[in-house]
């Protein structure tokens, strides 16, 4: 069960000063000499080179491109038109050292009732500034992404289309070792005739029976249905660029982000890659985007703000305001820089929503900063290999995490992060989603601040949280209660370490300072982390004074239905601590569910529920969702103004009220959870 305390802060370890610094990692540290020197697991895996993460590979400056159009505010209805068209008549110029040319929106209001598309190389959508006087994208008509790089198509999920543009070339052949380590720059194939230095390889990891039961991801059931984590069709795909060439021996540029284990997954592939015909010196910058504020759940909202599908591709120095699923990242070496993304309503519902979705390698998220409630701040896809890197930002809210989240991805460093109001997971899923499972391994957090920390090593691979400060939890994988999983690697938990940045150090070692003030960084020092200040959001308690702490109190929630769709009657309304406020279905409605995410196993032993005026429910049960599967907790006719309910504890992730009859349209005011002591 997890270590759980409802009113924890980070007691004492974050003060309104900089943090002290000073401490030791043992697996990444400076030798006598200044070199970075790794430590290695019992099988020789270690900790990735990130450094070759963001745009070019990492450590080299933006480009600044010369406007050929400009573009005015219409004051019209929509300027979608225009502003198309100006992109396009810049698509058509020739390029020029690798650019066409900038289209320049002026200070104002630009009315945008569709997507904005550059599917063209070499071209940037540059606006006037993203702050007061500069440039706004005001989304308005159906639901569309504000601007799309990449395919001309915006019905298309990104990651499918653009990773299907990895194709190989020439004979294959098959990686010859019994186990080559995470971490390692080279490896042994069968035949390595066919391939030259300067080539880019593809490497095909395979999914096996044997591996997904290595994993322990063959036993997984929700309501007493199998779920599948990975298909066995599916493969973990990465590239690389040849460096060097000894008989059979292959040296690539950047380090494996994955471990090939001949006996879990004999057969791995490597071939030439052919030419990439992904988009790419694509850039947007200095500008606002902006849509109504919402309340509502992810899955309805109209609006996202960026998706990028192109390679060598920047984002940088944008607003984004009230968009739900802001960016996505499904290019390689893409940086987005000072990126800021606002919510003024907290996502409703339990499922939540990405601002930072990672579906491609070697991205880099930097300095960006993200407010709102109830979100997955960074997630990541399917099998993404690394590196990925999430540098120096600020994020509040919540409830809200960086979480990988999908089925496998691997190397991804959250470096100088704070999260003050939400945790870092480097975790395994569980039956959650629809079967998500172990979702990253071989990740880093670095001299990071967070509330909570759920850090855990899967089967042959290793995470890690390093210099970080919070509070560690452990936890079985999601919606089970036992057994227990075993923590990563913490080291110098509670003390930063010196190494203040692992990427800056990484990318300074291999490419000397300029590169990192081609990035804006003067030196990788403390001066530079503006955000290792944060201020911690007052936690909110609702007591009862019999039952004690109510453990449902602002959590969560889906519902079947919500009177009128409008917030007056969602869901919260019945977690809100306030019996004035309710949750109502529509006139007319006589069943309904309503379903608490407990966003982790908590232990309950009561429960307390009040119908809003009028006591219409005649049927009902609750159940709470333990090991995969739903336990009766209580069953009845009527639910009243104040039912109480004790039973035997329970370890439980979800609990779910169904009404199975009602007069009229159900309303319930009150719901909440508790875990009394025997004296009660």
């Amino acid at each position: 069960m997890m270590k759980r305390n409802m009113l924890a802060v980070i007691c004492g370890l974050i003060t309104c000063g900089a943090l002290a610094q000073g401490g030791k990692s043992q697996w990444v540290y400076k030798d006598k000499t200044g070199k970075l020197t790794y430590k290695t697991t019992p099988t020789g895996d270690r900790i990735m080179d990130f450094s070759h993460a963001g745009y070019m590979g990492g450590g080299v400056a933006l480009p600044v491109v010369p406007v050929k159009r400009t573009v005015q505010p219409s004051g019209s209805e929509d300027d979608t038109r225009q502003i198309q068209n100006a992109i396009n008549e810049v698509a058509a110029m020739p390029l020029v050292n690798g650019f066409r040319g900038a289209v320049l929106l002026a200070p104002g209001v630009f009315t945008c009732s569709a997507s904005l598309t550059l599917s063209a190389n070499g071209i940037v959508l540059r606006g006037s500034g993203s702050g007061a006087g500069g440039t706004t994208i005001k989304m308005t008509g159906g639901r569309h992404t504000a601007v799309v790089i990449g395919v001309d198509n915006t019905n298309i999920a990104l990651g499918r289309t653009e990773r299907a543009d990895d194709n190989e070339e020439g004979k294959q052949t098959t990686i010859n070792h019994d186990y080559v380590p995470a971490g390692t720059n080279s490896f042994t194939v069968a035949d390595a005739s066919g391939f030259a230095v300067g080539d880019t390889l593809i490497i095909r990891r395979p999914v096996t029976d044997a591996w997904i039961h290595l994993m322990g991801m063959d036993d997984m059931k929700r309501d007493g249905k199998p779920q599948t984590w990975i298909s066995k069709s599916a493969k973990e795909v990465i590239k690389r660029k040849i460096t060097a060439i000894d008989a059979n021996k292959i040296t690539v540029d950047i380090s494996l982000p994955d471990s090939y284990n001949a006996r879990y997954v004999p057969g791995t592939t490597v071939a030439k890659a052919a030419v990439s015909h992904r988009v790419k010196q694509v850039g947007l910058e200095d500008l606002q985007i902006h849509c109504p504020p919402l309340e509502i759940d992810y899955g309805h909202a109209p609006y996202s703000g960026i998706r990028v599908g192109g390679d060598d591709c920047w984002v940088k120095n944008i607003y984004c305001r009230e968009t739900m699923n802001t960016t996505v990242l499904a290019g390689n070496r893409i940086t987005m820089q000072r990126v800021r993304i606002s919510h003024t309503f907290t996502n409703l519902g339990a499922s939540k929503p990405a601002d930072f979705s990672l579906e491609g390698s070697q991205n880099l998220i930097d300095r960006c900063d993200v407010t709102g409630g109830n979100t997955y701040i960074v997630w990541t896809s399917s099998l993404i290999p690394g590196p990925n890197v999430v540098l120096n930002c600020t994020f509040k809210g919540i409830g809200s995490r960086i979480q990988p989240h999908q089925r496998w991805a691997t190397g991804l460093l959250v470096d100088n992060c704070t999260v003050a109001d939400g945790g870092i997971d480097f975790m395994n899923r569980g039956v959650a989603g629809s079967g998500h499972g172990w979702t990253m391994g071989w990740g880093v957090a670095w001299n990071c601040i967070a509330k909570t920390y759920i850090i855990q090593n899967p089967p042959g691979a290793a995470n890690w949280a390093i210099g970080c400060i919070g509070n560690r939890q452990q936890t079985a994988r999601l919606f089970d209660s036992a057994p227990v999983l075993g923590e990563g690697y913490f080291d110098s938990h509670g003390k930063p370490v010196a190494i203040q940045s692992l990427y800056l150090a990484q990318l300074q070692e291999r490419l000397g300072i300029s590169a990192l003030h081609n990035i804006n960084y003067e030196s990788n020092s403390q001066v530079a982390f503006h955000n290792k200040k944060p201020a911690l959001t007052p936690v909110k308690t609702d007591v009862d004074k019999t039952l004690g702490l109510n453990l449902a109190f602002e959590r969560p929630v889906n519902t079947s239905e919500v009177r009128g769709n409008t917030r007056e009657f969602g869901g919260e309304k019945a977690l809100d601590g306030n019996n004035k406020t309710y949750w109502a279905t529509n006139d007319g409605q006589t069943a309904a569910t309503f379903e608490v995410d407990m966003e982790g196993p908590v232990d309950i032993n009561a429960l307390k529920v009040s119908e809003a005026p009028g006591n219409r429910i005649e049927g009902y049960k609750i159940e709470a969702q333990v090991q995969s599967d739903w336990m009766l907790l209580s069953e009845g006719k009527a639910i009243g103004d104040n039912m109480v309910v004790k039973f035997p504890k329970v370890t439980a992730w979800k609990v779910k009220l169904t009404i199975t009859k009602a007069k009229d349209y159900p309303a319930i005011s009150s719901f909440g959870l508790y875990l009394t002591s025997k004296k009660k």
